[in-house]
């Protein structure tokens, strides 16, 4: 199964929310807490340029937080992402990226 990332801290409401949200779709996540990892906002934001939390991830792709997760679950398009994902890997490919 692809890897779906989310980058949390403590008592952040978005960071239950987007959680809640993969877990209602039934997608597995893992959870980093990055309270307390220093530079962690920092490494974030090069990655994905946004500073706060949570931030989610598709393998290294970041795809979003919490707006930006709950459409690409209601319209199905993270359940495509996992599924061409999960297809490239399993050929070989790489999976190309959507824009």
């Amino acid at each position: 199964m692809p890897q779906v990332t989310v980058y949390t801290v403590p008592n952040c409401l978005d960071c239950a929310a987007v959680k809640r949200l993969l877990e209602q779709a039934g997608i597995p996540y893992r959870e980093v807490d990055i309270s307390q990892i220093p530079g962690s906002r920092e490494a974030l934001a090069l990655l994905s340029g946004l500073r706060s939390v949570p931030q989610v991830f598709l393998g290294d792709r970041f795809i979003g937080q919490v707006f930006e997760v709950r459409h690409l679950i209601h319209t199905g398009k993270l359940h495509e992402m996992l599924a061409e994902q999960r297809s490239g890997k399993e050929s070989g490919k790489p999976s190309s990226p959507q824009p």
